[in-house]
């Protein structure tokens, strides 16, 4: 739920009354701007695990802790809009409300532009709002495995997107599409053409595809394998397909670790729902080797806190309307328990770990890992 007040730099002003005060000099002194333009008054604005709605006097953030971090809005009633942005310290980012298409512009400010907002952030100081600092223990708990790389892998590829993120795909008629490949109109009719062509469903409504370079490239994986029941099938060891994904992300296995993070903080704070499709894929995936148990060993290790705190920091009913209503985590978590107190080579901390991770989701949401799967 969004606080119910106007200005987004009043709301937070308290936090950096209440921060410690050699917090709040260090965050003065190496913390990011973020400058945001042309904000109609009443836009949804948030950063990592806060929002609001903002007044007439809102001009950005001030004292972001540098690292990744990930923006988004919204007008009115439309779709969220997000990018990730790793921030650098003292980094000055802007970015520009086009009013006419109500997204953000694709103007990129200059050198000498950005030198001269620098020397005048005193002047625009009590327009910017400080950085939400108690929630930023949260925040990064969720986003401690991406990086600067990973949001250059799996951001959309086009330019022109720069990075922008919605639930809302931008998308082409396919005769669009075939008219930006072989360089002619659709609507053309002469001899070598002599009627116009359409592509349309069996409604009769225009086919529609997503515009190339728009989407999020996230790694492809095949869905679940389902048996003729309909029960998806368990008993696989994909380790080697965990092999083939982990050498084409150049042996970076922590880079599925920040894709895991990456795809869930689209889905809950984009609200971009393939997110959600993503995340369910890796998790269904890591869940289902046994001898990857062994060989990257570090890899789960890692994997159980990552998991623990995107179910910790989520509000409990996400689970019950999304999670529980196919029981896909309980299933899929019950086979990566029982590989991992199966193995005979799974390190002793690792068994250790799971154990304690599976007593806490039982007592928390009183699911039940040890009901056999049929």
């Amino acid at each position: 739920m969004l606080p119910s007040v106007s200005v987004a730099a009043e709301i937070c002003s308290s936090s950096v009354s209440e921060m410690p005060q050699e917090l709040a000099r260090h965050l003065f002194e190496t913390g990011a701007f973020l400058i945001f333009t042309g904000v109609p008054e009443g836009t949804e604005f948030g950063i990592d695990y806060k929002s609001w709605h903002v007044g007439p006097k809102f001009s950005g953030l001030k004292m972001i802790p540098p690292g990744v971090h990930f923006v988004y809005f919204s007008v009115k009633t439309a779709p969220r809009i997000g990018f990730f942005h790793c921030f650098k310290e003292q980094e000055i980012v802007v970015r520009k409300w086009d009013l006419t298409q109500e997204d953000l512009s694709n103007d990129v400010l200059t050198g000498d532009e950005i030198d001269r907002i620098r020397s005048n952030l005193k002047t625009l100081d009590n327009r910017l709002a400080p950085y939400p600092y108690e929630n930023y223990r949260s925040w990064f708990a969720l986003s401690n495995h991406i990086k600067e790389k990973t949001i250059e892998r799996l951001n959309p590829q086009d330019a022109r997107a720069r990075g922008r993120i919605s639930g809302q795909a931008e998308l082409i008629t396919l005769e669009s599409e075939v008219e930006a490949n072989l360089g002619i109109s659709s609507s053309r009719v002469d001899r070598e053409h002599p009627t116009r062509f359409r592509f349309a469903d069996e409604n009769g409504l225009p086919i529609m595809r997503i515009k190339e370079g728009f989407s999020i490239r996230y790694t492809q994986l095949e869905p679940p394998s389902v048996s003729d029941s309909g029960v998806v099938n368990t008993m696989l060891d994909h380790s080697e397909k965990l092999d083939g994904i982990i050498a084409g992300l150049d042996g970076d296995s922590d880079e599925l670790l920040a894709e895991i993070q990456f795809a869930f903080i689209c889905f809950l704070m984009g609200q971009v729902y393939e997110g959600f499709e993503q995340w369910k894929r890796l998790i269904h995936l890591l869940c289902s080797c046994q001898l990857a148990l062994c060989t990257h060993s570090d890899l789960y290790m890692a994997l159980l806190p990552v998991i623990h705190f995107q179910l910790k920091e989520c509000p409990k009913d996400f689970f019950v309307d999304i999670v529980s209503k196919d029981n896909f985590l309980t299933t899929t978590l019950s086979r990566l328990f029982a590989n991992i107190e199966d193995s005979e080579n799974a390190k002793a901390v690792l068994k250790e770990k799971s154990t304690k991770f599976k007593t806490f989701l039982t007592k928390c949401f009183r699911w039940n890992f040890d009901v056999g799967n049929d």
